[in-house]
C-alpha cells in the first residue's frame, strides 16, 4: 500500500525520516500553510472597493487557493502528484489546531477520498515519533481540533479586515492616507500600550524618604537601611526626622544570620524568553531575534525549531544530552562544560507534562546538526554567533550543578520612642558569599544586581552609629514597554483581565498571539504608524492614542485582551463538541457588524501622519454611507491592510543633551510651559517633556500641580 506522510516544515519531515526511514511510505513537507483564504474581493468583485460591509461570504466560508509565496507552489504540487498513486495518508503536521488545518485543508482542496491517520506528538526525537506513528489514530477523531482551525481562521478573516476597512474608511481624516488596521490580537496589543501611556501621563510623583546608618564594632562596619515596603513608606518629613535622630544616636546589639542557599539554573529559552533577553542585552528588535534564530535553525541546523513556545524538553530526549554536551564540547568556550544534573518535573528542565499539548519545546542547540558544532559555528556572523552562544550556554547550565552561596542578613533595631505609630525603625544590609558557582560558571548573561560582599560583624555584636543620613526620593511613574517587556506582557494578557475564568483561559492560551506572530504584530503597529520607538522603548503615537480613545468610547471590546480569552473559550466549546464553526464564525460577524455601527457613530477623524483629532463638518453625511470627501484610495488587496499607500517623510529632530540621570520629570500642561520655563525647568526636546535637577527645591512645582 502507497502511504504518503504530510509534515508541516522541511525540518520536520527530516527528523521523521531519520527516525522511520521509508516504513511508512513517502515523506513529504510543507512551507507552513501552503494555502490562504481568498481575499473578499475574489468573494464578491464589489468588495474590492473598500465601504462598511460585513465580509462575512454570501456561502458562510471562505474558499481555500494556493499560496503563491516563495517556494510553497513546487511543495503543494508534490504533494498534488503523490496524492494520485496514495492510497492513504498520515498527517504528521504539529500537534496543535494550526497543524491540523494546514494538513487536512490540502486534502479538502485537492479533493482525497481515502483513508487518513494522524500522528500526534510533541517532540521530535526518534522515540517519540516512533510512538507516535506506531499510535496513529483515524483523522476523523480529530475533526473538531479542524473545526476549531476553521472557526479561528474563518472569524479572524472576517473580524479583522471588516473592521480595518469600517476604521480606515470612516475615522481616516479626508485628503489623508494610511491603514488604520484593526486585529483581534493587534488593537488589544495597541491597548496595552496606550494603557501604560495614560497611566504615566496620569502618575503624581510624591516625596518619600529612606534613613540610611553607618555603624561600627569590634570586629568591622556595616551600611544599614530603613527603606519600608512600598505600602508603608515614610511619606511624614517628621517622622523622618524622627528616625534619623535616633539612628544618629544609636548604640546597640547586631542581629548577623548566615544560611547556606543553592539556586537552580533559569529555564532554557522559548522564543519569547529569547526575544526578551536579546532586546534587553543588545538592543535587538523582536524581528531581529526571530530573524537570526531561523537563521541558526534553517540555513545551519545548530538549534532545535526557533518558535518554540515552552521552556522544557521532553524527557524522552534525556539519553541524547551527554552525547550533546560531548559535541559541544568541541567548541572551545564550552569544552569544559558536562553533564552535571538532569532535572526532571515542573521544577526542572525535561518535564513532558509541562509538554502536553504544546507543538514546539525549548530552543536548544540541535544534537544532529551537520558537520559539528565547531565547524559550522565558525562560519557564523557575529550577530549570529552571539544568539548561538546565549542558546547553547543557556542549555548547558540547566544541566550543570547548583549555584551555592552564603546569605547573610543583618538587621539592628533602633529604638524610636517619639514616633506615634511605633517604638522602633529596622535598618537591614545584606551580602552573599558564593561557595560553589556551578551553572553560574557557565551562564553569564543574567540579570541579576551583583550581590554586596559579606560584613564582617559577628552576631551579637554591639555596634554604634558613625553617622546617618535622610535620602529624600520621588516615586516614579510606571515604565514604558521596550519590545522585551511588550513581548512578556502579550505572553502574560491574562494579568489584565479581571473576570478569574477567562484569565485562567487566556492564561491557557498563552496570552495574546504566538511565538511565530507576535513579531508581525508589533512590526504591524509601527509600519501604520500607530506605535513608535523612542529611546528603545515602544510608544504610542498621537494617532495611535486617538484610535484607543475612539474604541474605548464606541466599542472597549476590540481593545479588551479578555476577547480573546472569550473566543478561546468558543473554540474549546468546538472541540468539546458543543458548539460548530458556523456558529462561532455567525457569533463574529454580528460582533464585527455591532462594531461597524459603534464606529460608525463616531465624529472623530485621525490624520495618521499630523496625527491631528478633527471632527466631521456639520451636515457631513455620516460615515455608515461614507464620506465622499475622503479621496485617498484603500491598498489593492484587503490582505495587505498594513501598507499605507505613501510614505511619511520622518520629523526633524532637535539635537539637545539628554537629561541627567537623576532629574525629576515633571507633569507640565502644554499651555503652561512658558511658566515652568520661568520658574527654571528645562524641556526635553526629545520626549517633550519639563524636567528639573533633583537637587532643586521642588516646592515651586508641587504647589503648581506639576510633580
Amino acid at each position: 500500500m502507497t502511504t504518503l506522510v504530510i509534515c508541516e516544515k522541511p525540518s520536520q519531515a527530516k527528523n521523521v525520516i531519520a527516525a522511520l526511514g521509508s516504513t511508512y511510505g513517502q515523506i513529504l513537507p510543507c512551507q507552513g500553510h501552503l494555502l490562504r483564504l481568498e481575499t473578499p474581493g475574489e468573494v464578491k468583485p464589489e468588495w474590492k472597493n473598500w465601504n462598511q460591509d460585513i465580509l462575512t461570504p454570501p456561502n458562510g466560508l471562505y474558499g481555500h487557493v494556493p499560496d503563491e509565496g516563495s517556494g510553497k507552489p513546487p511543495r503543494l504540487a508534490r504533494i498534488k502528484q503523490a496524492l494520485k498513486t496514495a492510497k492513504a495518508v498520515i498527517i504528521a503536521t504539529d500537534c496543535d489546531r494550526e497543524g491540523q488545518g494546514i494538513g487536512q485543508s490540502i486534502l479538502h482542496l485537492l479533493n482525497y477520498r481515502g483513508p487518513v491517520k494522524r500522528a500526534m506528538f510533541t517532540a521530535e526525537d526518534a522515540v517519540t515519533l516512533r510512538n507516535a506513528f506506531s499510535a496513529a489514530k483515524s483523522n476523523t477523531e480529530y475533526e473538531t481540533l479542524y473545526q476549531a482551525f476553521v472557526a479561528r481562521q474563518q472569524a479572524d478573516q472576517i473580524y479583522n479586515l471588516t473592521l480595518t476597512r469600517v476604521a480606515t474608511t470612516v475615522l481616516r481624516a479626508p485628503g489623508t492616507d494610511g491603514v488604520i488596521g484593526v486585529g483581534r490580537v493587534k488593537t488589544p496589543t495597541l491597548g496595552i500600550l496606550c494603557k501604560r501611556e495614560k497611566e504615566i501621563l496620569a502618575f503624581k510623583s510624591s516625596e518619600y524618604f529612606e534613613i540610611i546608618m553607618e555603624v561600627t564594632g569590634r570586629t568591622g562596619s556595616a551600611t544599614l537601611k530603613h527603606a519600608p515596603s512600598d505600602k508603608d513608606r515614610i511619606v511624614d518629613p517628621s517622622v523622618a526626622e524622627i528616625i534619623l535622630s535616633a539612628a544618629k544616636a544609636f548604640t546597640g546589639p547586631i542581629s548577623v544570620i548566615t544560611e547556606r542557599k543553592s539556586r537552580r539554573p533559569p529555564q532554557p529559552y522559548d522564543l519569547p524568553a529569547l526575544e526578551q533577553r536579546a532586546n534587553t542585552l543588545w538592543g535587538w528588535t523582536v524581528k531581529k531575534t526571530d530573524e537570526i534564530a531561523q537563521e541558526l535553525y534553517e540555513e545551519f541546523n545548530l538549534t532545535t525549531y526557533p518558535r518554540a513556545e515552552a521552556q522544557y524538553l521532553p524527557e524522552t530526549m534525556i539519553p541524547e544530552i551527554p552525547a550533546l554536551v560531548r559535541q559541544l564540547n568541541e567548541i572551545q568556550a564550552y569544552s569544559q562544560c558536562a553533564v552535571a544534573e538532569i532535572r526532571t518535573g515542573a521544577d526542572g528542565i525535561f518535564c513532558d507534562k509541562k509538554l502536553a499539548g504544546i507543538s514546539h519545546f525549548a530552543i536548544i542547540p540541535n544534537v544532529n546538526c551537520p558537520g559539528g558544532f565547531a565547524a559550522t559555528a565558525a562560519k557564523l556572523n557575529a550577530d549570529q554567533a552571539k544568539l548561538f552562544d546565549l542558546i547553547a550556554r543557556r542549555f548547558l547550565a540547566g544541566v550543570a550543578p547548583d549555584y551555592v552561596y552564603d546569605q547573610t542578613t543583618l538587621t539592628a533595631n533602633v529604638p524610636t520612642p517619639q514616633r506615634p505609630d511605633t517604638t522602633s525603625a529596622t535598618f537591614t544590609t545584606s551580602g552573599a558569599r558564593a561557595i560553589h558557582l556551578g551553572w553560574k560558571a557557565i551562564e553569564t548573561d543574567i540579570d541579576e544586581e551583583e550581590e554586596a560582599p559579606i560584613p564582617s560583624l559577628q552576631d551579637g555584636d554591639m555596634v554604634r552609629a558613625t553617622e546617618a543620613t535622610l535620602a529624600a526620593k520621588w516615586t516614579e511613574p510606571p515604565k514604558r514597554y521596550t519590545e522585551a517587556g511588550l513581548i512578556k506582557a502579550m505572553k502574560d494578557a491574562w494579568k489584565f483581565i479581571q473576570d478569574p475564568a477567562e484569565r485562567e483561559r487566556l492564561k491557557e492560551a498563552k496570552g495574546l498571539g504566538t511565538p511565530a506572530t507576535r513579531s508581525a504584530i508589533i512590526e504591524g503597529l509601527k509600519h501604520q504608524r500607530q506605535v513608535h520607538v523612542q529611546n528603545k522603548n515602544l510608544v504610542p503615537t498621537p494617532a495611535g492614542m486617538l484610535i484607543y480613545d475612539v474604541f474605548m468610547e464606541v466599542a472597549p471590546v476590540i481593545v479588551d485582551p479578555g476577547a480573546t480569552a472569550r473566543m478561546e473559550a468558543r473554540l474549546d466549546d468546538i472541540l468539546k463538541g458543543t458548539a460548530s464553526a458556523q456558529q462561532v464564525i455567525s457569533e463574529i460577524s454580528r460582533q464585527a457588524a455591532w462594531i461597524t455601527q459603534r464606529i460608525t457613530q463616531s465624529t472623530t477623524r485621525v490624520d495618521l501622519a499630523a496625527s491631528k483629532k478633527t471632527k466631521a463638518a456639520h451636515g457631513a453625511k455620516t460615515a455608515a454611507t461614507g464620506p465622499k470627501s475622503r479621496p485617498a484610495t484603500p491598498p489593492r488587496s484587503a490582505q495587505d491592510s498594513s501598507a499605507p499607500k505613501r510614505a511619511t517623510q520622518p520629523a526633524k529632530t532637535r539635537t539637545t543633551q539628554p537629561p541627567p540621570a537623576n532629574c525629576i520629570f515633571l507633569r507640565v500642561p502644554q499651555s503652561q510651559g512658558f511658566d515652568a520655563h520661568k520658574l527654571g525647568a528645562k524641556l526635553d526636546h526629545q520626549s517633550g517633556r519639563y524636567w528639573i535637577p533633583g537637587s532643586m527645591n521642588r516646592r515651586p512645582f508641587q504647589e503648581k500641580g506639576w510633580l
